[in-house]
């Protein structure tokens, strides 16, 4: 692409994500949409009670419970169908008080019943009949074209909440020929086998009618709605409920972006004074252009930034910098092989191009196994990894290339540092003694974590999850007493976990977690609600998650993972064929990774949630995208070095890639350490994870794949040999 096009590119690609980002087309709109867990809201799981309802019922449903949620006036609301029988609501910026409302109103099956009572319970109170007391039903709310709720009532009828509603032109005869030939007799309006008044009839009703017996004007406007939308075609059940409080939503934007600052502000630094003001301020420029084309394209998609989306966003720095680090050690080579700038440029870019593509590839594959098989704020990590992804291929490929050929096209000088030229140290003959050692610490973390387990979060075992603001001082046996003090039937205080968390903010956080459900509990929101004033705190948020949901988010967890490794060891098979040692040694690298990590978890008891398993996957593919680019180097050193014994050119490439390596994970454990510290808690088992993974995938790249490679190398050659002989000798 010549220089005019590419700056046309450059150009038009910045001028769309500002657009988007701007939206001078939508004013008074919020262009970029954060996730619940950031503003704080509601999202309701709903699970068809049957196995397998028919599609036009779910999508039915869906509309349904949609309608319900904009006549209930809570913006940008999302209601989806989600696998074979789920619908998923999300209500961002609600109130704890509008939440149960909310959660009551879109789960209601608003089957409404017009039934006369029967002639011998006549005379019974509305709260004393039962519906064995009720006719068989004449009407259902199918009659009803519009519902809406007013309070004061009619002459005649004692005031209060009521809602009157309006007879379906179609149906107004038929209704008004039943209520006037029963006339003095009892019509009790039943709601989901509830019965709500049974007054008398008193006159004709043919076009409008009026129900009147309910407690509050809140309740009367949420029965309105559910008239008005109608009917649920399938009974769906509350599988899953997630509430986020709007205060720890702030708090979690104010620790991620803290977190971002720091962690960018340090690479900036670091990549400056390491490659100097021109390539590292280039560099730095490229990392700030990745994050407005991440913007941008998470605005014009539509897409919300969620909290480990934010996770993903300051990972996606450490991405945008191992692209550049790549290329950038590649011209350091030419410059030291005494080529000029320009060329060693562009035999740099070149040259690195095959690494950056695969590297990324990867990386880019495990986020769509994530994204196929994950939901809610850990899809968006996804989404958000998967982006960053692309945009920094883009500004590895094109941006920094262009600006730095813009740069030196009138200067010949050299503005780059020559750097180290490391050579000669052995990493395959000390393999022999290093990965005995390791491979016996990753089968003993294997068996640490089959005699000690992980701590599963809720999400995989199903439960509720409260988290609460504390006093200075509270302790977790005050938390416990407080538990005990509600008196929840068949809460046993002493079998609730009860962990204590620091804010970023240093705000004192107590989590309460009880294998119980909301509807055990008396509602996720009441028993958190009342276990805060108990203790004189603030509930944060409250979560509960069905046994079908954690079976799901099991399953789902499987798949991610197996997935994830099938789509890598396929895609490193076909671009490293017929050099088929390089699959099986990064394969056996990477669960070595994944192993210790696992271990780590269970040695230090933390809990396995979601956003842990994205760390994880990212462990996987960051271990893959060392591994792939010392397999790249020896790839490229096989035919520029013929002659040469295998372990020699494989202690070579390690040697020609360690620089890349060393500052690759210094700029990825940059950002890691600022989450890890400044995070917050929820992201803290996130953070250690990507910790122990970096350290680990960097290590295991230079002392195990190297030496398995030369290894599985040498006992083909030797089988080759031993089957030649043989040929031979049978000739």
């Amino acid at each position: 692409m010549n220089r005019s096009a590419t700056g046309i590119l450059v150009l038009a690609a910045v001028i769309a994500s500002v657009l988007y980002l701007w939206q001078p087309w939508a004013p008074g709109e919020t262009p970029l949409k954060l996730g619940l867990d950031l503003q704080g809201g509601l999202r309701v799981t709903l699970q068809a009670e049957e196995p397998n309802p028919l599609r036009e019922d779910l999508n039915a449903a869906r509309d349904i419970i949609e309608n319900r949620v904009n006549q209930f006036g809570v913006s940008e609301a999302l209601v989806q169908t989600s696998g074979d029988r789920n619908v998923v609501v999300e209500l961002p910026g609600l109130t704890a008080d509008d939440q149960q409302r909310a959660l009551d109103l879109i789960g209601q099956q608003a089957v409404l019943e017009f039934r006369l009572v029967r002639r011998e319970a006549n005379s019974f109170p509305t709260e004393a009949l039962t519906l064995a007391d009720l006719e068989p039903t004449a009407f259902t709310g199918e009659i009803i074209s519009n519902a809406s709720a007013a309070f004061g009532g009619v002459p005649g009828v004692p005031g209060g909440p009521t809602v009157n509603f309006q007879i379906k032109p179609e149906f107004a005869q038929q209704f008004g020929q039943f209520t006037g030939s029963n006339l003095g007799r009892r019509m009790a309006i039943v709601l989901d086998d509830v019965i709500i008044t049974a007054p008398t009839l008193e006159d004709r009703i043919s076009t409008y009618g009026q129900i009147t017996g309910i407690g509050t004007l809140d309740e009367a406007a949420d029965i309105a709605v559910v008239l008005r939308s109608g009917s649920l075609p399938i009974n769906l059940q509350v599988a899953e409920v997630r509430s986020i409080g709007p205060t720890l939503g702030q708090d979690a934007i104010n620790a991620g972006t803290t977190a971002a600052l720091i962690g960018g502000g340090a690479v900036i630094l670091g990549v400056i004074v390491y490659y100097g003001p021109m390539f590292g301020g280039v560099l730095a420029f490229g990392v700030l252009l990745a994050m407005l084309f991440v913007f941008g394209a998470l605005a014009g998609l539509g897409a919300s930034l969620t909290l480990p989306g934010l996770a993903g966003l300051v990972l996606t720095i450490g991405a945008a910098v191992d692209g550049n680090v790549i290329s950038f050690e590649r011209i350091r080579e030419e410059l030291r092989a005494g080529r000029g700038i320009r060329l060693a440029m562009k035999r740099g870019f070149s040259n690195s191009l095959s690494a950056i593509i695969d590297a990324n590839a990867t990386s880019l594959l495990v986020a769509a196994a994530l994204y196929q098989y994950t939901s809610g704020p850990v899809r968006g990590f996804a989404v958000t990894l998967a982006i960053g992804i692309v945009a920094s291929v883009f500004v590895n490929v094109v941006v920094v290339p262009f600006v730095l050929d813009l740069l030196t096209l009138n200067n010949r000088r050299t503005f780059l540092w020559h750097g180290f030229d490391i050579r000669g140290l052995r990493f395959v003959g000390p393999g022999r003694f290093i990965v005995p050692v390791t491979a016996l610490l990753a089968l003993a973390s294997v068996g640490w974590v089959a005699v000690r387990g992980l701590p599963m979060s809720t999400d995989f075992t199903g439960g509720t999850n409260v988290t609460i603001s504390v006093p200075a001082g509270t302790t977790t046996a005050q938390v416990r007493e407080a538990v005990g003090a509600l008196e929840v039937e068949g809460l046993d205080p002493a079998d609730a976990t009860i962990v204590e968390a620091t804010a970023a903010d240093g705000t004192r956080q107590m989590i309460v977690r009880t294998a119980l459900t909301s509807t055990e509990l008396g509602g996720e929101g009441d028993f958190g609600g009342r276990l805060a004033e108990a203790v004189g705190g603030e509930l944060l948020s409250a979560d509960f998650v069905g046994p079908a949901i954690g079976a799901d988010l099991r399953r789902g967890a499987v798949m991610t993972v197996l997935v994830s490794i099938l789509l890598v060891l396929a895609y490193i098979t076909w671009r490293f064929w017929p050099n088929w040692q390089v699959a099986v040694a990064t394969v056996a690298s990477t669960t070595h990774d994944v192993f210790i990590t696992l271990g780590v978890l269970a040695l230090f008891q933390i809990e396995f949630s979601i956003p842990v398993l994205a760390a994880l996957l990212f462990v996987l593919g960051y271990s893959l995208n060392d591994s792939i680019i010392i397999s790249d180097r020896i790839r490229e050193n096989l035919n520029t070095e013929r002659g040469k014994p295998y372990a020699e050119i494989v202690d070579l490439s390690v040697n020609q890639t360690l620089t890349r390596s060393i500052a690759t994970s210094g700029t990825t454990l940059l950002p890691v350490l600022a989450l890890l510290f400044f995070g917050g808690s929820v992201l803290q088992g996130f953070s250690i994870v990507l910790l122990v993974g970096i350290v680990v995938g960097t290590f295991s790249s230079l002392y195990v794949l190297s030496p398995m490679i030369a290894w599985l190398r040498r006992s083909g050659s030797r089988a080759r040999a031993r089957t030649t002989r043989r040929a031979h000798a049978k000739a």
